[in-house]
């Protein structure tokens, strides 16, 4: 690869960066916003119902929609590909896919099985996940055509309407549950709707002419997919149905209001990671893509362990003028469950490489892997130490992905990483983990600050390489014309 080409793949992937977390940083801004609705208008068994039933959702959304939202990036985004064909094919199959859920719904409602988990909401259910599905597919072609910029602006807007619905529905209809669910299809129908006509996607859709072997090849990348993802979710999820099983639903509501920080830091890094699974496709052929993905990996671990630095000096304080009342125990389990969200995002990074060399089989066997030690130890030891097994088996699952994917990542693109600030990082945040249940004094914030101070000393050529690059492509995007949303 040339010094100029292998400039502006690092250029267009700090400038996507940068669009994204502008849109991603004005819906977190108003994220802020829900969580104090959510936590003082609901009470714990009301989120934790919430709770499983989002999480039963995202279960069935891979299945349904046949993971087709994966593909429509990954062949959409191949030049020798015709978009056309990619998303007629992407309407056919999610369609299809959604009419079979509408038939099997009602026939699993009359067997009860949904009734202990669903209960009266299972119409609600099936409407989330048929909103849900269209909206992940049209956003993921939509990012395909590289519409960067209509991408961030949907997810600007899907969240302002999640406030307003959420607003209308909890706090003047107070509608609780149903409120709650309520909201979120509302604006996923409005991202639907508004993505169809900002990009007129209306003009990618020919039924008259399906390309047999174009649906076979997408088929055959996104089948893998379904268990990997529902394999994944499984792992992220079973948290929450154990907890409340073992425990009840209070429980289960108590942990959603835990992961409200932690999430703080995988929601950054989706600004990142949504760009980055752009350039590793399009980075795949090139000659030194081995360089490039290392070089990247070493800024995104950067940016990783100073966001979760961060979040565990401050996380104590957060959660006593955040959190709702009721949810203040949220404080004992959300320290650890912020360390589990660097490996959390590591194994995402790494899932890009799969994606890239059409390798999804790995994606599902690094997903069992992950699901067997994640409840292999809730059934172990969640009787006996309530939810701070739940987060411990969070980090040992991933950590464990992590260290697969990372093998596999070297025979497949000989990808290498700086070790130094991997394993010194680690320490201190498991330092600084350990620090925020020292008692409430002066030394456990001294110890946490100075912790951070080490933490960014160990991490401060990275820290000063980032800021260089981000500063290099801020410039260059202001010297130029400024061009349309679609863009």
């Amino acid at each position: 690869m040339s010094e100029n080409k292998k400039t502006g793949s690092y250029k267009k992937l700090v400038s996507n960066t940068i669009i994204f977390a502008l849109g991603s940083f004005s819906s977190k801004v108003l994220v802020l916003f829900l969580v104090p609705i959510y936590t003082n208008f609901l009470t714990t068994e009301q989120l934790g119902q919430t709770d499983l039933i989002i999480q039963i959702a995202n279960w069935l959304i891979p299945i349904f929609s046949l993971t087709v939202y994966e593909a429509m990036i990954r062949f959409g985004l191949d030049k020798a590909v015709d978009n056309k064909k990619v998303f007629t094919i992407g309407n056919l199959i999610v369609f299809s896919g959604l009419a079979a859920l509408c038939v099997i719904m009602p026939i699993v409602k009359l067997t009860g099985i949904m009734d202990k988990y669903v209960g009266e909401y299972t119409i609600l259910l099936c409407i989330y996940v048929c909103t849900a599905s269209l909206r992940w597919v049209y956003s993921s072609f939509v990012r395909s055509l590289e519409m960067v910029r209509l991408f961030a602006f949907d997810g600007l807007l899907a969240t302002f309407m999640t406030l307003v619905w959420t607003s209308v529905l909890i706090i003047g209809f107070r509608m609780d549950v149903k409120g709650y669910i309520l909201a979120i299809i509302l604006s996923d129908l409005c991202s639907f709707l508004f993505l169809t006509f900002a990009a007129k996607l209306w003009r990618y859709i020919d039924f008259g002419h399906i390309d047999r072997e174009l649906l076979n090849a997408i088929l055959r990348y996104s089948i893998p997919m379904i268990p990997a993802q529902v394999l994944w979710l499984l792992t992220n999820t079973c948290d929450s149905f154990m907890s409340a099983s073992y425990l009840g639903k209070g429980s289960t509501g108590i942990l959603s209001a835990a992961y409200k920080i932690p999430n703080i830091v995988s929601s950054i890094y989706l600004m990142f990671g949504q760009a980055w699974n752009m350039s590793a496709i399009t980075e795949n052929d090139s000659e030194d893509r081995s360089e490039f993905y290392q070089n990247v990996f070493d800024a995104n671990q950067t940016l990783m362990y100073c966001l979760a630095g961060g979040c565990l000096v401050f996380v104590q304080l957060i959660t006593r003028l955040w959190i709702g009342a009721d949810f203040q125990d949220a404080r004992l389990y959300s320290p650890i469950l912020i360390y589990s969200m660097i490996y959390i995002c590591f194994t995402t990074f790494l899932g890009s490489v799969y994606v890239a060399t059409k390798k999804t089989k790995k994606t599902m066997y690094t997903s069992i892997l992950a699901g067997v030690i994640n409840i292999g130890i809730n059934i172990l030891f969640l009787k006996r130490f309530g939810l701070y097994a739940t987060a411990v088996s969070t980090v040992c699952g991933y950590g464990a992905v992590f260290i697969v994917r990372a093998i596999d990542a070297k025979k497949l693109v000989g990808f290498k990483f700086n070790k130094f600030i991997f394993f010194g990082s680690n320490i201190i945040l498991v330092l600084m983990v350990t620090a925020n249940y020292l008692p409430r004094t002066g030394y456990r914030y001294m110890a946490l600050f100075g912790l951070y101070g080490i933490l960014l000393l160990i991490n401060y050529k990275a820290i000063k390489g980032m800021l260089s690059k981000i500063a290099g492509s801020v410039l260059g995007r202001l010297r130029r014309k400024p061009d349309s949303i679609g863009q």
